[in-house]
């Protein structure tokens, strides 16, 4: 097998590699730890058609943002290509696995792109709500602050309203006294 380590986290790397084989019309199949894609043509490989065997692994517990990436190729019924077997197929195998790193980060950015899209759209729902809120709460102030006014028109009337009994109480008090 070629084994190549690229710089990103394991799940990320082996999303990206179904995401690019869904891609070509091939679905993987988990294959005794290995992810599979049988019947496949790939023009960086050359004509022909094998079957593609992926493994990826932590480099190490250290390195825990790094994968090695194991790559088998068969020419069908498990008979795997090695060196000896087919070197130009090799290499060009190899070739198509030293661009996995750029497509892994394109993937990986396309991943940002929309986890920060969907970021923004709850950031932006949120503002929406606070801003209604915000409206909301500024028509209650101002019916409270009218109803505030109101209020202190009603203390004053009432006001005035009770001196004037008060005033009628005591002159009927005083005409008691004569």
């Amino acid at each position: 097998g070629i084994e190549l380590d690229v710089p990103f986290p394991e799940k990320t790397v082996s999303k990206s590699i179904d995401d690019y084989f869904q891609k070509l019309g091939y679905k993987g199949k988990d294959t005794k730890g290995y992810l599979t894609y049988k019947g496949v043509r790939l023009p960086q490989l050359g004509p022909d058609i094998y079957d593609l065997y992926f493994k990826t692994d932590k480099k190490s517990r250290k390195e825990k943002d790094a994968t090695t990436v194991t790559l088998m190729i068969s020419s069908g019924y498990e008979k795997f290509i090695g060196d000896t077997t087919n070197a130009p197929l090799i290499d060009s195998a190899k070739n198509y696995l030293n661009g996995l790193t750029d497509r892994v980060a394109a993937y990986d950015l396309d991943q940002q792109i929309t986890e920060q899209d969907v970021a923004l759209k709850k950031a932006l729902k949120k503002l929406t709500n606070l801003t209604e809120t915000g409206q909301d709460l500024q028509k209650k102030k101002v019916k409270i602050e009218n109803d505030i006014s109101d209020n202190l028109k009603g203390q004053a009337s009432q006001k005035a309203e009770s001196e004037k009994q008060q005033q009628i109480l005591q002159t009927l008090r005083d005409k008691r006294k004569q």
